[in-house]
């Protein structure tokens, strides 16, 4: 980005500039010195002329107008809010009051070395920014917590500057927003969808506390299941882990509900437990494989076994007792002269009743034999797809080497509901449970079951 102002330029007759501070997606902050007072501060700049899109402008007009309203010792105060025109251009700025230090990203890259201690404590400083910023109504959400963005000073006190992707939750879930905003390695996954939520600026935290212990973007560490494997990259203490563990779930809700509970949990005010969603884990010996990454969802379920013992049992005992029942109607049983329908009218009765209810049920089960039978016997394949807004659900069943069933569906995220039927009746409750806890966690927090 060109610079706009060159040092020694004069601002409003009012700042001077001194040096640049840095470059963003939206705008130039300038270091200046207030020629009134004879302070520094920050010069944050937009130029009208060279935007590309007009966002940007809301972004910018946004960050002024909640600065203006923030009162924390660790946010640096808002000064003022001018604009400038020209023949040639229209420029908009923001004076802030100048965090002193250096940025947790500068730090790093000039081979500082944080210990845990350290950064718990930056922790906990954010977190009660965050405490504050998510206690208004409707929340201020950050949006772009990242090592740029904290100032660290020479006594350990943080800032948190630079509100330019700043967000309410009105804006975003009542008036439907969409914009994606944010930097890719430090952003939640709902941030890609264009939402966000006070518990998106802890998953914000947590990926610039990675980058500390590990002095890398979060974005070249390994995911597994969607979710940043970190535990072999760092050496922390195991509770400290934990607790690094909760704030980077990829699904909202799996995080902590709010910072005033992720910080009670840090200082061990509060027990981590509490929190922890009891996810459902593969059982133990089953046969169905799961493939997962970003892009696509496939579950394989083997052919030739009834893992449903409630059904196995059904196919079973059903046909050998309406076959018996049938004979006994039909014939009658004669012993020794006996006739049982002749001498006693109550088990006649009671017979054809038996024979009502199991005509029926054996009525159910060849309407349902590919439920009961050969969904049982077929391998089945289930291939889900993630497109742009939507998902693709396509099912494919063998028997043998016969391909007999192939169907896709096209889905809108947060507009479907389905079972896993589609693929089968033969599978146990707790295999059940676990692949929809899978197909659930792969669509990020769009339900579809």
């Amino acid at each position: 980005m060109k610079l706009l102002h060159q040092v020694g330029d004069i601002i409003n007759q009012k700042y001077r500039i001194s040096d640049i501070l840095g470059e963003g997606g939206i705008a130039i902050t300038y270091l200046a010195d207030n020629l009134q007072t004879g302070d520094n501060l920050a010069l944050k700049v937009l130029s009208l002329r060279r935007m590309t899109d007009w966002k940007k402008m809301e972004l910018f007009s946004r960050e002024s107008q909640i600065l203006s309203q923030l009162n924390h010792p660790a946010i640096p105060r808002y000064l003022d809010y001018f604009q400038i025109e020209t023949d040639n251009d229209n420029s908009f700025y923001i004076a802030q009051q100048l965090a002193p230090g250096k940025s947790l990203a500068e730090l790093v890259e000039n081979g500082y070395y944080f210990d845990e201690s350290e950064i718990r404590y930056i922790a906990i400083q954010i977190l009660d920014i965050l405490i504050y910023l998510h206690s208004f109504t409707p929340p201020v959400i950050h949006r772009d917590i990242k090592p740029q963005n904290i100032i660290r000073g020479d006594n350990g006190k943080v800032f948190l500057v630079d509100f330019g992707a700043v967000a309410d939750t009105y804006h975003n879930t009542v008036t439907g927003g969409s914009t994606v905003v944010g930097t890719f390695g430090y952003m939640a996954p709902e941030q890609f969808r264009g939402k966000a939520f006070p518990s998106t600026d802890l998953y914000g935290l947590g990926t610039t506390l990675l980058h500390l212990l590990t002095g890398k973007c979060p974005a070249d560490l390994r995911q597994k299941h969607l979710k940043i494997d970190f535990r072999s990259q760092i050496k922390v203490s195991p509770k400290f882990a934990d607790w690094l563990d909760k704030i980077l779930e990829p699904i909202v809700e799996d995080r902590f509900p709010d910072a005033g509970v992720a910080l009670a949990v840090l200082q061990e005010k509060e027990s981590l437990h509490n929190y922890i969603t009891q996810k459902p884990c593969r059982p133990k010996d089953t046969p169905i494989s799961l493939g997962i990454n970003e892009e696509k969802l496939q579950i394989e379920i083997p052919a030739g076994k009834f893992r449903s013992n409630f059904r196995l049992i059904s196919i079973m005992l059903l046909l050998p007792v309406n076959a018996f029942l049938l004979l006994i109607f039909t014939t009658g049983v004669q012993y020794k002269g006996y006739a049982p329908f002749e001498d006693n009218i109550f088990l006649f009765f009671l017979i054809v009743l038996l024979l009502l209810v199991y005509f029926r049920c054996l009525a159910f089960l060849l309407m349902n034999t590919n439920d009961f039978i050969i969904s049982p016997l077929s391998r089945i394949q289930l291939n889900i797809f993630k497109e742009k807004d939507c998902y693709i659900f396509n099912c494919k069943k063998w028997l043998l080497s016969w391909r007999y069933q192939n169907f896709n569906n096209k889905v809108n995220q947060g507009k479907f509901k389905t079972t896993l039927d589609s693929i089968g009746c033969n599978l146990t409750p707790k295999e059940y449970k676990w692949l929809k806890a899978e197909i659930n966690k792969f669509v990020k927090n769009e339900s579809i079951m």
